[in-house]
């Protein structure tokens, strides 16, 4: 196996801006209603929007799109003309300065980063589009997402998570006979998956709930609510990858609608006759609303501060919903070394199970040899504060064990 040429890795849980990968639904008395709490306006000048706000789509671009769209509706329905801060340049904040753009109100969108994008963010290996953020469009049939896709008259992968080769069936039929019990759970709202699990995990149960679980929402099964499998509207068509880059989708959203980068918000105030936003700068921007799209991980952090402080619903459901973490590292390497016919590797780690489990095959999506490994939940996090060098030797070494 050769040593790779070029690597690219995230640590989401490290960037201020952002302070996780995604949403997840925890265990408590709201259920799902949660989403509801957040995506809930106050004093009619300020709107919430994310994917952590969307009950039909959390955790996907495509949810988080059509939350900046409802937030955008909100503002619409009221008189004509207003001027709206927009807090955020990913799919959601892009989304409702784009709406409310063209209804004829005055918007500024403002990004505290130096980029665009927020969590969706394409970089560059072996010139091919390396997503560090969102990757998928999930669900390619009657998808918002999808939609901009065509109008882009972009590219699209076929994904098929059926040609996963190195599964260990012998733990998922493990697996199977604890997730009939997860049907019977009596509150499923507030019950963590874990508690149909043996203490601790044996092994081979560890892997298979790491494959199953962590890599969808970012946490373990005792940080992740029963009901979080029942969210969300069911998903219809395949997945996708995009071979021209998701950053293309989010620059035909926003068309020549200007972003003001550096512009980290600190402060929020509100009152019936508008907004005030504080930069960290220490500059002062008024509006007549405002939009606030930062990811769930700043808002329970507090780095945003609210004057006066949200009402109790709303922060009730900020300290609710969970900060998944779903970290990447894309490797380029000389050559292909691995099948290159599966779309997925996963990895059956018995000292560490749940580490480096899941691989992408980016030479049949893209047709560069490139593979992009996936840490997730506890899991991610053990790496978030190491080294670059660190990871990278962690990864190498397992993918040496891997094809030794």
């Amino acid at each position: 196996m050769p040593d790779p040429v070029n690597f690219l890795r995230t640590s989401w849980s490290t960037d201020p801006f952002a302070l996780c990968s995604y949403s997840y639904l925890a265990p408590s008395e709201y259920g799902t209603d949660v989403r509801k709490m957040l995506a809930a306006p106050v004093a009619g000048r300020l709107h919430f929007a994310g994917e952590a706000t969307s009950s039909d789509a959390p955790a996907m671009t495509h949810g988080a799109l059509e939350s900046g769209r409802r937030a955008a509706l909100e503002i619409v329905k009221g008189s004509p003309g207003q001027s709206v801060l927009v807090v955020g340049s990913g799919f959601a904040g892009t989304g409702a300065a784009r709406a409310l753009a063209d209804k004829g109100h005055q918007v500024t969108l403002l990004e505290g980063r130096a980029r665009t994008g927020g969590r969706t963010w394409t970089a560059r290996i072996a010139d091919v589009p390396a997503e560090m953020g969102a990757s998928w469009i999930h669900g390619s049939q009657r998808n918002s997402m999808t939609r901009v896709l065509d109008e882009t008259h972009g590219r699209r992968y076929p994904f098929d998570y059926n040609k996963t080769i190195g599964v260990d069936n012998a733990a998922y039929r493990e697996l199977a006979r604890y997730q009939d019990e997860l049907e019977d759970v009596a509150e499923p709202d507030n019950t963590a998956m874990s508690a149909v699990f043996p203490s601790p995990l044996p092994p081979d149960l560890e892997y298979a709930c790491n494959a199953q679980y962590s890599q969808e929402y970012g946490a373990d099964i005792d940080q992740i609510a029963v009901s979080a499998d029942d969210e969300g509207a069911p998903l219809r068509g395949g997945d996708l990858l995009l071979p021209d880059g998701y950053d293309q989708l989010l620059t035909h959203i926003r068309g020549t609608m200007n972003v003001r980068t550096n512009a980290e918000v600190t402060a929020v105030a509100y009152s019936p006759n508008g907004v005030t936003l504080t930069l960290k700068s220490g500059e002062t921007v008024t509006a007549d609303h405002a939009v606030i799209t930062v990811p769930i991980g700043v808002l329970k952090a507090n780095t945003i501060t609210f004057d006066p402080p949200l009402p109790a619903d709303k922060q009730n459901a900020i300290k609710a919903l969970g900060a998944g973490l779903l970290d990447k590292l894309w490797l380029e390497f000389p050559n292909v070394f691995w099948n290159p016919d599966a779309d997925v590797i996963e990895w059956y780690d018995h000292e560490t199970p749940g580490r480096w489990s899941m691989w992408v095959n980016g030479h049949k999506a893209f047709g560069k040899p490139v593979l992009l490994g996936f840490n997730a939940g506890k899991r991610a996090h053990e790496f978030a504060h190491l080294s670059d060098q660190d990871v990278v030797a962690s990864a190498i070494d397992t993918l040496r064990r891997m094809h030794s």
